[in-house]
């Protein structure tokens, strides 16, 4: 069995579940980061744009009045509904209150055009609580076709309409080094019958990762860019 396959399969049978987010250093990370902007800005009518196979549904549905997923194709048989985030989707004119959005635009191949499609479809004073990758690995092949700046990111939102609200930087270059070894130990270790080879492992190369990663106080290396965008 090759090193992706067994990746993917303890991906997929933890998925959804609170052990998803500790077999791996960057799931541990993006959790960390993301969960206090999901947190203060979710609310409403939310959509998970880019749901793929639900990962983040147990974060957003208590924190919503109505959860609705989206994505490309179905990979998760709960989806709500299959649409091109490029200004195809489904949905009236200012009908949802928050858009969640984590690692997908890097997977669209005009990715200028998903943010005006954003803007399109939140009510005023709705926010899009989005991450993209700066420097990421090679993921989701072949279709990963982009990376972004902060600065190139506030300027989509600027053109699209946005107010950039909150910005973070997330992961870091010692972060990504300590991924790559917890998906080699995930991928050969893992077992549900042990977890625990996967998620003792994990939580300690996470934390050496997040001492290293505090040098970098301009978040010059960074893998992630997290922001909070607020329509007017």
């Amino acid at each position: 069995m090759s090193f992706k396959t067994r990746w993917q399969r303890a991906c997929s049978e933890t998925i959804g579940s609170d052990l998803f987010w500790r077999i791996a250093v960057d799931h541990r990370a993006q959790l960390d980061e993301l969960m206090p902007l999901a947190k203060t800005f979710t609310r409403g009518v939310v959509l998970d744009a880019g749901a793929g196979r639900m990962a983040w549904r147990s974060v957003l549905r208590p924190l919503a009045t109505h959860y609705i997923s989206t994505d490309y194709n179905v990979e998760h048989q709960d989806l709500t509904f299959c649409a091109d985030l490029q200004g195809a989707i489904p949905l009236a004119d200012q009908s949802v209150d928050t858009i969640f959005c984590c690692s997908v635009m890097e997977h669209t191949p005009e990715p200028w055009r998903v943010l005006p499609e954003f803007y399109r479809i939140l009510r005023p004073g709705g926010h899009v609580v989005l991450s993209v990758p700066f420097m990421y690995y090679l993921h989701g092949w072949p279709h990963d076709y982009f990376r972004f700046t902060r600065f190139g990111l506030t300027r989509l939102a600027e053109q699209a309409g946005f107010t950039v609200v909150r910005q973070m930087n997330g992961g870091g270059i010692v972060l990504m080094a300590c991924q790559a070894i917890s998906m080699a130990i995930t991928a050969y270790l893992w077992t549900p019958s042990a977890p625990w080879l996967s998620t003792l492992s994990t939580s300690a190369l996470y934390r050496v990762g997040r001492f290293f990663n505090r040098f970098d106080v301009n978040g010059l290396f960074s893998q992630n860019i997290h922001v909070v965008l607020k329509r007017a």
